[in-house]
């Protein structure tokens, strides 16, 4: 038994026959498909890349959404697009193995630092790095780093050899950080962070 379709069209021309029940699923989903393709226009085009720059711009991660309609629409766009996510991926995981203040900040500068002034993805690199330092700070994690590299060697090799911290050690690596913090550091680490365009 077949039966004729025409669920999305006005025209004779887009009626088409479905002539077994199994087919119906794939020729509504492909009418549904090809509706949203062709109603999306240039300036919803245009409206939705503007949108999706101006996350990039941000630092911000991109939604899987997001991701297909540039790989579907800007192929160059989602290329770009992919490499900064991967790179604030990556840092998110130093961070994340960092074993003191010192070497995180370290993390943040040399990925900062390293990305050419050439760089057509600087500005969303920059962004996206910074975006993904100022969450670490903000998790807790950055503050139960110590200050040093050197305090947290001496953690390990205590920890390594059995002996646990007592309140005196605590108080000696306290002061030690204390002799490395500045007041103004901790201001400059909680500004907002600005980027100039090339």
């Amino acid at each position: 038994m077949a039966v004729r379709l025409n669920l999305f069209s006005n025209t004779e021309q887009d009626t088409k026959k479905v002539s077994t029940v199994e087919e119906l699923p794939q020729y509504m989903l492909k009418c549904i498909y090809d509706n949203n393709v062709a109603e999306e226009s240039e300036e919803a085009k245009q409206e939705k890349m503007a949108k999706i720059k101006r996350k990039l711009e941000a630092g911000k991660k991109l939604t899987k959404e997001e991701l297909s309609w540039l790989q579907r629409n800007d192929p160059i766009a989602y290329a770009h697009a992919i490499r900064v996510q991967m790179i604030a991926e990556e840092v998110e995981k130093e961070l994340k193995a960092a074993k003191s203040k010192e070497e995180a900040n370290r993390i943040v500068s040399t990925a900062v630092s390293g990305i050419s002034d050439d760089d057509p993805d600087k500005e969303y690199i920059v962004a996206a790095v910074n975006r993904v330092s100022d969450e670490f700070h903000k998790s807790g994690a950055y503050s139960r780093l110590p200050g040093t590299q050197e305090s947290a060697e001496k953690r390990k090799q205590k920890k390594e050899n059995g002996i646990s911290f007592k309140r005196e050690d605590e108080a000696a690596d306290e002061k030690e950080e204390l002799m490395n913090w500045s007041p103004l550091q901790e201001v400059i680490e909680k500004l907002p962070t600005f980027t100039a365009g090339a």
